[in-house]
């Protein structure tokens, strides 16, 4: 019996099942005689004995794994923001943002504002992402925890969104080299075995076959993301306006502020200097240091 890979598509409403190494969803066995399926739709590496052949093979194997990979990834992001807000494991999208909406009214209501500015929802490069809580009042204690863990969250979610924009292209490529080994296999295969070539072509079949489903995953999980980040962006601004060019300078996190060296007094006379208990003062260039947005 072998584990089956389970790919959902939330916009047909259907679950397809082709057979993989590993468990990709909820869950799902199916019993499977080798002899009856190919290595691809086995979640296993097809060697044909030909450079061409055998690099797309490997590469599709390689964006197989990846793709079994990236569901886990996308629900510990999930699990992570939910531990921080105190919720369930298995709490869902919605419920994330409500909890956070309701925080983030708690802080309005004390004087404190967020928005939560969001870039690269398109971005096929992480470092084309940003995530940033900007700030009108004062957060200290579990209210700055709670702004920092938002903005993680949401960088980490678009940075996944980014990852699965730019599998869009590789896949469509990986589909196109597939449909010119498939006109190619006759040919290619000629003076091999009839059942040499047969298995090529069931294995081409396939992979053609798990590359729709691949995409459709990848989609799934895309809209997820994006779906995710949008929520927590709306839930926790407060003001729509922080940011505006004709914004005032924004009071930002108030951070515990490390440990400060002794300063010193000095003795009459010129003599050495000798420490005394306090802080330092703050210098000019300190106290009218402009404000700047958080960035945990």
């Amino acid at each position: 019996m072998l584990t089956m890979m389970v790919f959902m598509s939330r916009r047909r409403g259907t679950f397809t099942l082709l057979a993989s190494i590993m468990l990709a969803a909820a869950g799902c066995n199916y019993q499977l005689h080798a002899s009856d399926s190919s290595n691809v739709a086995r979640g296993l590496r097809f060697v044909a004995h030909n450079a061409a052949f055998d690099t797309f093979f490997a590469d599709l194997h390689e964006e197989q794994i990846t793709m079994l990979q990236l569901p886990e990834q996308e629900r510990k992001l999930r699990m992570d923001l939910a531990s921080d807000l105190k919720l369930s494991d298995s709490a869902t999208t919605t419920v994330l943002a409500e909890r956070a909406a309701a925080i983030a009214q708690g802080l309005a209501v004390q004087g404190t504002t967020l928005k939560l500015d969001v870039e690269g929802y398109n971005a096929v490069d992480e470092a084309d992402t940003a995530a940033q809580m900007r700030v009108n009042g004062t957060l200290d204690g579990e209210n700055f925890k709670f702004a920092e863990s938002i903005t993680r969250a949401a960088r980490s979610e678009l940075k996944l969104l980014a990852r699965l924009n730019a599998k869009e292209q590789t896949l469509q490529r990986l589909a196109a080299r597939a449909a010119v080994l498939e006109a190619e296999t006759d040919r290619t295969f000629a003076t091999s075995d009839p059942k040499v070539l047969e298995e090529v072509h069931r294995n081409l079949s396939d992979a053609k076959l798990l590359l729709v489903l691949m995409e459709e995953r990848r989609l799934d999980l895309a809209v997820d993301a994006h779906r995710t980040v949008e929520r927590l962006a709306t839930a926790v601004t407060t003001n729509p306006a922080l940011g505006a060019s004709n914004e005032a300078p924004l009071v930002t996190f108030v951070k515990q502020e490390p440990p400060r060296e002794k300063s010193a007094v000095r003795k009459p006379g010129g003599g050495p200097a000798t420490p005394v208990r306090g802080a330092a003062p703050k210098s000019p260039q300190e106290t009218n240091a402009p404000a700047a947005d958080f960035e945990p």
